[in-house]
């Protein structure tokens, strides 16, 4: 499945923070390794010292024991290019880093972004601000993988369980459900419904029947998980999802977000783009792994 990984490199040390990832992934799984740099048409008089530098980053990977090969392309729109050589050599995986030459995390509208919004491959989108923080994240020791419900959004865990091969990684099945909100007026019709006696507490009622339906639903999944060799383990919360997706990656020490971008919501709106994927992506410290869509197509119905 990720027997080629297509790395991103702009020549800046920020966007070489991905390497160290790279390395461990690619050896652990057997992975050939591309390295791409995207520059204007203008800096083809620097080809030789351009060619030199991602040539350079080549052999280094290959003195680790990694199958890397390298290329310089000429463009005026670098996630087009990027995302045109991920279709032609089938890539299995992109993986890039959030920072580029100008330092600062990107947002929405830049190059990762594009890639991100334009590409229907796995993505490996890390954010570390140093070598040495990405050789302690890169084990992936605990991975959050929220999961909403929905056939669509646990379409992942296959990709992350081929993502993990070979690794002593634990799963933590998150399941963040909503509190309650009801216009009064709701309450008023739903409580002139009931007997007297299931007025006061029914929303409590409510809340507990929901909360054991979402801990046999992750059950369920970690039960399949652990069969297959996994480690698994069951989480269950409510609150607000993106804030408590976040709080959660804090409380237990994880070291990989896995998120897919289609969720419970039609379209992108829940997952990818919208308000909780959005403060995911902003607000996550740590690296996360992405599974898209595109254009109405699922990655699993793309490979």
């Amino acid at each position: 499945m990720y027997e080629k990984i297509l790395v991103p490199l702009d020549g800046s040390i920020m966007a070489e923070n991905i390497l160290p990832f790279v390395e461990r992934v690619s050896k652990r799984l057997g992975s050939e390794v591309i390295l791409i740099s995207v520059f204007p048409e203008d800096k083809k008089a620097l080809d030789r010292p351009l060619r030199a530098y991602i040539e350079k980053r080549v052999s280094e990977l290959q003195a680790l024991g990694v199958k890397a090969n390298g290329m310089v392309v000429y463009g005026e729109d670098p996630a087009e290019e990027i995302l045109a050589l991920s279709e032609k050599i089938n890539a299995g995986l992109i993986a890039l880093s959030a920072y580029g030459a100008s330092g600062t995390k990107w947002r929405m509208g830049g190059v990762p972004s594009k890639i991100l919004q334009g590409t229907r491959r796995p993505l490996l989108l890390t954010r570390t601000l140093s070598f040495e923080e990405a050789i302690k994240q890169r084990e992936f020791k605990r991975v959050l993988a929220p999961l909403d419900g929905s056939k669509a959004a646990e379409e992942i865990l296959s990709y992350l369980e081929a993502f993990l091969k070979g690794s002593d990684s634990e799963i933590l099945l998150l399941h963040v459900l909503e509190p309650i909100k009801l216009p009064p007026y709701v309450e008023s019709i739903i409580e002139a419904s009931m007997e007297p006696e299931e007025r006061e507490n029914w929303k409590e009622q409510k809340e507990r029947e929901r909360f054991q339906e979402a801990q046999n639903y992750l059950k369920e999944i970690g039960d399949t998980l652990r069969e297959r060799g996994l480690k698994a383990r069951e989480i269950v919360k409510i609150g607000e999802i993106a804030e408590t997706i976040l709080s959660t990656i804090s409380e237990e020490k994880c070291d990989l977000l896995a998120i897919s971008s289609h969720g419970k919501q039609s379209g992108l709106t829940k997952w990818l783009f919208g308000d909780v994927a959005f403060k995911l992506i902003e607000g996550s410290v740590i690296p996360l792994f992405i599974l898209p869509k595109r254009k109405g197509l699922l990655f699993a119905e793309y490979h």
